[in-house]
């Protein structure tokens, strides 16, 4: 019985401890709080109030990179409204571009390049968001990158093309795509 609430104990710290760093980073920042939670009404109100947009948490990611990961669209859509700078990375140098390409937001995708963001913005890898994008298999994603003018025959520092990302993601549909582009 004691060995068994051992391991339930540690178990659950191992999986309850990222959620408890993220919470921690959370409560120091209410306007991060609010647009990962996706609250436009609260965004609005504290960027009124002169809430800083700029402002980053220990891994350098700012409100918009946190609702880029989260796709917050209606929240974003506040920031973008009160000229929130889009040209932020951080500490990875990934960018909200990279973070809403990656997980799939397509709508947050458009809202970012409709807002003007870097769409070749490499990371300290020399990644790109259509390198993510085609590394976790995101088609709809990647046609809209490629369509708005993404460099899909870009390389990162180890040599892996979009195209070598595509094919490790297991999509045949974007590896068949990307072939039709000539893409290598």
């Amino acid at each position: 019985m004691f060995k068994i609430s051992i391991f339930l104990f540690v178990s659950l710290a191992f999986f309850i401890s990222p959620i408890w760093a993220a919470t921690e980073i959370f409560k120091e920042d209410p306007l991060i709080v609010a647009v990962y939670e996706n609250r436009p009404d609260d965004v609005r109100d504290l960027l009124v109030r002169r809430a800083s947009t700029s402002r980053t948490d220990d891994d350098g990611k700012t409100a918009l990179i946190w609702g880029c990961i989260q796709g917050s669209y209606e929240a974003i859509s506040v920031l973008l409204e009160f000229q929130t700078r889009t040209d932020i990375f951080d500490d990875l140098g990934n960018g909200a571009l990279y973070y809403a390409a990656g997980n799939g937001h397509y709508e947050v995708v458009e809202l970012l390049l409709n807002a003007k963001v870097s769409i070749d913005a490499e990371n300290l890898d020399g990644r790109t968001p259509i390198m993510h994008a085609s590394e976790k298999g995101r088609v709809e994603v990647v046609k809209l990158l490629i369509d708005n003018g993404a460099d899909f025959s870009h390389t990162d520092f180890t040599g892996r093309s979009v195209l070598d990302l595509a094919r490790n993601s297991r999509s045949k549909h974007l590896v068949k795509l990307l072939e039709s582009l000539g893409a290598h």
